[in-house]
């Protein structure tokens, strides 16, 4: 460049394909009427400030001292600001616009924008499945003084932390999603202490008004599985489908059935594997329990020939561990705190304790005469050395397998047990076990909020801020949802059975959001000036897999200057 020419380079990025859908949820829409009228002293307006993060959110997030220097990187009409208007985004301002959406009516805004999406998409909500997950926090989060205004905030304390982090606070996460592309249609934030058996049936309550009707079928993990939720649904006209856990009476019931009586299993789906396309397929067969569960309710009983094997792998794997540890254990006999029966008893009891093989490996502890010979007298050893015998006992452990035990254990591998209200002549097993197979979505969900969206770590000192933030964290996966269910929809519709996103164009079977705005991150519009005129325009050319995915999120290349 001359001192005439000045080359001016914006990053565009995937702000064409989000904008689509933030359009079509009127995003803009809602967030101005939480908001409220608009402050005339503001120089920037809040709304201004709340569709930064949303877009900031979806596409590569940042913490707020890090968003000012993002948004300076991007074609200001991109982002819904004028040029001046980017001169005054700092982290202030975007903090004090957190604060004003705590104080705001955000859960009537949830439900008015999730209908709206459903209309708009045209989103099937006759099957939802719901999960928690835990929102982990570095730092102290200490107990602050409840607030003048009288309105509630979430505690970050410790619970029982599924990031396997009991070390640190937390805040629980719950998320409801459709079976109609894992769209997320529902969430929550919790204290960090609370417990899944608490949220159901305030969720459930919530989704009726959401599908404006009892009339869809609930899916949860085992935490449901109780007398009064399960009767609240039921009660109300919904249905569920849930876990028995195994600490109920009737799964102890029936797998002392199942030891001496035949099953009748029936053979319902031969599934192909999910990971080695040349391995055998995963056989399920399914039975009625005989009887009802103890609240007259449905119990289906499944087995999985891959459970069967991951159970029977998982309980030699266990044994195998505890007799390797209980040899090492009777190699250090006669050691330490080894020397007596009671104290190899109690090593060999925690080592049974620790490997939970306390059922199929059984350990009695024997004694044992040592022998040893010590020389008499002091000097060197010689011919005529005479050694004084010394006998010790040595209390050493015997490990010995019940096989009757591990038999009777080895009649259950494999299975697991659904429990429904939905009857049996309206849904067959097979259709009861096709809509559970959809819960693992919603871990998805859960993984791809914590890596591709990245919303830990949290850069915030206020619970107010944070419950904010997470909501407009909800927005921006619902948005990753949407291009996801439509990319996959119209790979459907077109016969493709993947598109090469991954590096070296290896194909991908299932594009997920983070992965398709990857694939635009660093594509820029430039702009040539002489003098400070404009006097050319031009673009980063689009590759044929860029092509592709705009072709099927049915957005035109000239969002992209081709």
């Amino acid at each position: 460049m001359t001192d005439e020419l000045d080359l001016e380079s914006l990053r565009i990025g995937g702000l064409p394909i989000i904008q689509p859908f933030l359009g079509c949820l009127r995003v803009r829409v809602f967030l101005d009427e939480l908001l409220g009228t608009p402050d005339a002293r503001l120089k920037l307006p809040l709304v201004d400030s709340a569709m930064l993060l949303v877009r900031n959110f979806t596409l590569s997030r940042h913490p707020l001292y890090g968003v000012p220097e993002w948004a300076r990187q991007f074609d200001p009409g991109r982002l819904e600001l004028l040029p001046d208007q980017i001169l005054l985004i700092n982290d202030d301002r975007l903090g004090r616009t957190l604060d004003k959406l705590f104080l705001a009516d955000r859960r009537t805004l949830v439900t008015r924008f999730i209908i709206h999406m459903v209309e708009e998409f045209g989103i099937d909500l006759k099957r939802l499945h719901n999960d928690s997950t835990s929102i982990t926090f570095a730092g102290e989060y200490r107990e602050r003084v409840a607030r003048q205004d009288g309105r509630g905030r979430r505690r970050i304390v410790h619970g029982h932390n599924k990031d396997h982090r009991p070390d640190l606070k937390q805040l629980v996460w719950s998320l409801t999603i459709t079976d109609d592309g894992a769209v997320p249609v529902h969430y929550n934030v919790y204290d960090g202490n609370t417990n899944d058996d608490t949220t159901h049936r305030e969720i459930w309550n919530s989704l009726v008004k959401i599908v404006n009707s009892p009339k869809f079928i609930y899916v949860a993990d085992c935490k449901l599985c109780s007398r009064d939720k399960m009767a609240h649904i039921c009660g109300n006209g919904g249905h569920f489908i849930t876990v028995l856990p195994r600490t109920r009476k009737e799964d102890e019931r029936f797998k002392e059935w199942i030891l001496h009586n035949p099953v009748d299993w029936q053979l319902i789906w031969d599934r192909p594997h999910l990971r080695r396309k040349h391995s055998p397929p995963e056989h399920f067969e399914a039975v009625e329990d005989p009887a009802m569960s103890s609240e007259g309710y449905r119990i289906i009983w499944y087995r999985s020939s891959e459970k069967w094997k991951r159970d029977e792998r998982w309980r030699d794997d266990l044994i195998q561990a505890a007799r390797q540890d209980l040899h090492r254990l009777g190699e250090r006999a006669g050691k330490r705190k080894l020397k007596t029966r009671e104290q190899v008893q109690a090593a060999a009891d925690e080592i049974l304790d620790q490997t939970a093989t306390r059922l199929w490996v059984k350990v009695r502890v024997e004694s044992h005469a040592q022998e040893t010979y010590k020389q008499k007298g002091p000097g060197r050893p010689g011919k005529d050395t005479r050694y004084t015998r010394i006998v010790k006992t040595i209390y050493r452990p015997v490990v010995t397998l019940d096989a009757e035990a591990i038999k009777a254990s080895a009649t259950a591998d494999g299975i697991f047990p659904l429990i429904t209200d939905l009857p049996a002549e309206q849904m067959s097993p097979l259709e009861i076990l096709s809509i559970y197979k959809y819960q693992p979505f919603v871990e998805k969900r859960h993984e791809q909020l914590k890596t591709a969206a990245r919303v830990v770590p949290v850069n915030f000192k206020t619970p107010e801020r944070i419950e904010a933030y997470l909501f407009l964290y909800f927005i921006a996966v619902t948005v990753h949802a949407l291009i996801e269910r439509q990319v996959r929809e119209a790979m459907k519709a077109r016969g493709l059975t993947s598109i090469p996103l991954y590096p070296e164009e290896r194909k991908c079977r299932a594009p997920t959001a983070d992965k398709i705005l990857g694939l635009f991150g660093s594509l820029r519009h430039h702009r040539l000036f002489e003098n400070g005129r404009s006097i050319k325009t031009f673009w980063d050319p689009l590759n044929d897999v860029q092509r592709m995915v705009l072709e099927l999120l049915e957005i035109p290349t000239s969002s992209y200057g081709q």
